[in-house]
């Protein structure tokens, strides 16, 4: 295999051979978008390099992460061995080659591209190398090997361990890119990371090149655009000190005079094509980008775009009220949240979307609120884009290509539905009478195991549930007016046939045998459903009890509230006397199997209007996409019937250990262990003596009665939005929004790596710029103040990442605060006030 790649190569697009920032810039100059000529140093010349290094693993992994000077001696001893190691001829006869390709003369960028970089959730702002302004093929190679040797520098090897990615993974590639002397340049988010706001765009810039933004060391104008009608917002004019340019020795920092010091460094044009391009870059990855860009001589060039990695929380009851409509004991939202992030994962890497590692739903005051700038994010994202009929005919092969997984997805559920229904009938079988409450608990934590292995694919079925009827709907409107679209749509989605309507019709099927009984439709209507249960009355009709036992025993595991705390319908069979009582008071004549029939002669008519009036070249496209809309309709109802069947199991097994724990005089009720949480649960068997036991009792009744009282008040639907505004007296400071939230703590100034040994964990971390070197540093900081740098510089990158507060371009900080003084920082509004 060749050691470069052309960047027009299949293989440069592929992150395991190109690296994260290699493959993007591939993927962008494959789609024609303008990035400087460039080639890539593959990851396998990177692996054959690295190879007489047998060991390397095993030396790694004995490293002292937590203690950063001895992993500071540590990494730069493996690093001289690394260095010692000469290239392979067979690389360095390739780079002579790629470069003789350019211009004589021609200055070049050497950038580190490693295959864990530029991933959404975590960018490794800074920790690798890069080098700008080399003009020889000597300097390229030593450059090149510099880069691989970065891959293992302390600040990388600390920042891989701190985002729990296994060093075994991390491989390097190499961006060998034409040096473009840009007059002005800097950083653009497609989204406002800072603030959350899908609806803005934001752009730092400076004068000369890219590095002085990039590394959060200079002063920046910033531009927030309107995203739908690309106005400018705002603009925040900085007074600019100095700029980078290139050298004969690679880059040097300029000061800037006055007069130019205080100008835009972009004008109204420049603007719109930024704005322009920001759009296009989105548009193709479908995700939002972070960019690098630069002008020369009126281009605009591309430099590098990435998926956004974090942007803050929005917490509101938008997308979690419907699934999660009232407040949930403690022990559920574990058993809960375990199975839903881990579906996160799995469903996001199956439907090809960036990772996402924060929280999509969390419990506050045993509410749960879905963290809505995320499943905007991820939720609203379109499949493909499309025109018109024309554009949609021809895309229709990569559409096939791209989504094949969605025809393939409900066969393999199905397919996984059986192994589920299978452990559940074990589960059932289980005798739990003669087992230890260890044996017991270990039993529950399988019963839930198993659900979050079962529910890996639920993100994925329900996401593409929605987005197959958003797509319906506005392809449908593409074609049609909106009046006859809607109309189409509804008569197409009329029926679906789903194991919900299945039961309502098995009720409507009861109601009218009780019809058919007089005796029976009196005693329902004049006795409650309790008292009629209780007094097994019921008997004295054996037809209709044999039906409703039967109805019980398929569908017992019914829930009537999300929480496990609350019975099913087995264990509270009255409720579904009331359902059929409630059917026995309908005024509705017609059967569900005549309105079935009514609703699909709806649907066979609409079908037969909506392929007279498209292209037949559409017709089979239209009728999968229809097929899809309601098989996920009936799969997406269907996947939450069967998942509530491990509610019986969870609570049966929890029942057991909780009537135990009654007799024994640590719990009061043997339900009271859904008020605990599952390390609470472990840690007290674990133990299991006296005084853990009787700390445990007392931690349950304190839970249950916060539980309670909050389950009595009705949730706020923004998370926040009733607190008042806070005011604080004293010294207010201004900078730049870096990184939203807000944190307390006492100033600790670092003027250099000297002062790092010292930096207290908790501190407010304030300096004139921070680094990647510097990263460190984040990991036990409450939040950040810099004198310059931007929302886009490394320090608010790494600092959002770590989800700290951090304020930028804070001007004369380090005279304003002491080492020592407390403050409150305040990164979403861009202040700090001294307490």
């Amino acid at each position: 295999m060749n050691y470069t790649l052309t960047i027009d190569d299949s293989l440069a697009a592929k992150p395991e051979f190109a690296g994260g920032k290699g493959s993007n810039l591939a993927i962008l100059t494959q789609r024609g978008f303008p990035v400087p000529p460039c080639f890539v140093v593959s990851t396998q010349a990177y692996k054959d390099f690295i190879s007489s290094q047998g060991d390397l693993m095993q030396r790694v992994n004995g490293f002292s992460f937590t203690i950063p000077a001895r992993l500071r001696t540590e990494s730069e001893e493996l690093r001289c061995d690394l260095a010692k190691i000469p290239l392979p001829q067979q690389l360095v006869s390739e780079v002579h080659a790629q470069l003789a390709k350019f211009p004589v003369a021609q200055s070049f960028s050497v950038r580190s591209s490693s295959t864990l970089e530029d991933l959404a959730g975590a960018a490794f702002a800074g920790q690798h190398e890069t080098f700008l302004n080399c003009s020889t093929p000597e300097l390229i190679l030593e450059k090149i090997k510099a880069c691989f040797l970065s891959l293992w520098s302390d600040r990388a090897i600390a920042y891989r361990h701190q985002k729990h990615f296994d060093h075994a993974q991390a491989v390097m590639a190499v961006v060998v890119q034409q040096m473009i002397d840009c007059e002005v340049a800097g950083v653009g988010f497609s989204i406002n990371p800072v603030t959350g706001d899908l609806s803005e765009m934001i752009l730092n810039a400076n004068f000369g090149l890219g590095e002085s933004v990039v590394s959060g060391e200079g002063e920046v104008d910033q531009y927030i655009i309107d995203k739908s009608t690309r106005a400018l917002r705002s603009a925040q004019i900085a007074c600019k000190s100095r700029k980078v340019i290139s050298s004969s020795s690679g880059i040097r920092e300029v000061h800037l005079e006055s007069e130019e010091a205080g100008k835009p460094c972009l004008n109204k044009t420049q603007l719109e094509q930024l704005a322009a391009l920001l759009l296009q870059v989105e548009a193709s990855y479908r995700f939002p980008q972070d960019i690098e860009w630069g002008f020369a001589d009126e281009t605009l060039y591309l430099m590098q775009s990435r998926p956004v990695t974090t942007i803050p929380p929005r917490w509101t009851r938008d997308e979690s009220a419907e699934r999660f409509p009232n407040a949930l004991t403690p022990l559920t939202w574990d058993f809960v949240e375990h199975g839903f992030h881990r579906s996160l994962s799995f469903s996001f890497q199956l439907m090809g979307f960036p990772a996402y590692h924060g929280k999509w739903f969390e419990m506050h005051n045993h509410y749960i609120y879905g963290n809505q700038a995320i499943v905007e994010l991820y939720c609203r994202r379109t499949p493909f884009s499309v025109r018109n009929v024309e554009e949609l005919v021809a895309a229709i092969p990569a559409i096939r290509q791209e989504f094949r997984w969605v025809q393939e997805l409900p066969s393999r559920w199905l397919r996984d539905l059986d192994q589920h229904l299978i452990r559940i009938g074990a589960f059932q079988s289980a005798s739990l009478k003669d087992k230890s409450l260890r044996e017991v608990w270990k039993h529950v934590l399988a019963v839930n195991e198993h659900g979050a292995e079962y529910f890996q694919p639920n993100i994925a079925i329900s996401i593409t549930h929605s987005t197959l009827h958003r797509l319906l709907q506005r392809l449908l409107a593409m074609n049609f007016d909106s009046e006859t679209a809607n109309s189409l749509f509804d008569r197409l989605m009329a029926f679906c046939e789903t194991k919900t309507g299945i039961i309502n019709k098995e009720l409507f099927e009861l109601a009218s045998m009780v019809r058919s009984q007089p005796g029976l439709e009196v005693l329902l209507q004049q006795c409650s459903s309790q008292e009629v249960i209780a007094n097994h009355t019921l008997q004295r009709f054996p037809e209709f009890n044999d039906r409703f036992q039967k109805f019980l025993h398929d569908h017992g595991h019914r829930e009537m509230d999300f929480d496990a705390y609350s019975p099913t319908w087995i264990e509270m069979p009255w409720v579904v006397l009331d359902n059929i009582r409630l059917a026995l008071q309908s005024p509705t004549t017609q059967s569900p199997t005549d309105k079935e029939r009514d609703l699909k002669n709806r649907m066979l008519e609409a079908e037969i209007e909506l392929y007279q009036k498209i292209p037949r070249d559409l017709h089979f496209f239209f009728a999968e996409l229809i097929r899809l809309a309601r098989l996920y309709t009936s799969l997406d109802d269907l996947e939450h019937y069967q998942t509530t069947r491990l509610t019986p199991l969870l609570r049966r097994g929890l029942r057991e250990m909780g009537e135990r724990l009654v007799r024994q005089g640590i719990l009061s009720d043997s339900m009271d262990l859904f008020f605990a949480r599952i390390e609470q649960i472990s840690h007290a068997i674990d133990i299991d003596n006296e005084t853990g036991w009787k700390e445990f009792s007392t931690l349950v009744r304190q839970q249950k009665a916060a539980c309670l009282q909050d389950k009595a008040c009705q949730p706020e639907w923004i998370l926040g939005e009733k607190k008042q505004k806070e005011t604080f007296e004293g010294v207010v400071l201004s900078g730049l929004a870096g990184s939203s939230g807000q944190a307390e703590g006492p100033v600790f100034i670092v003027l250099g790596p000297e002062d790092f040994a010292r930096f207290p964990k908790g501190a407010v971390l304030v300096a004139r710029t921070t680094n990647p070197t510097w990263t460190p540093l984040f990991y036990t900081a409450a939040a950040v103040i810099t004198e310059s740098g931007g929302p886009l510089s490394h320090g608010a990158v790494t600092a959002r990442e770590m989800r700290i507060p951090a304020v930028m371009s804070v001007k004369q900080s380090l005279t304003h605060l002491k080492s020592g003084q407390h403050v409150r920082v305040d990164g979403t509004q861009g202040k700090v006030w001294l307490l």
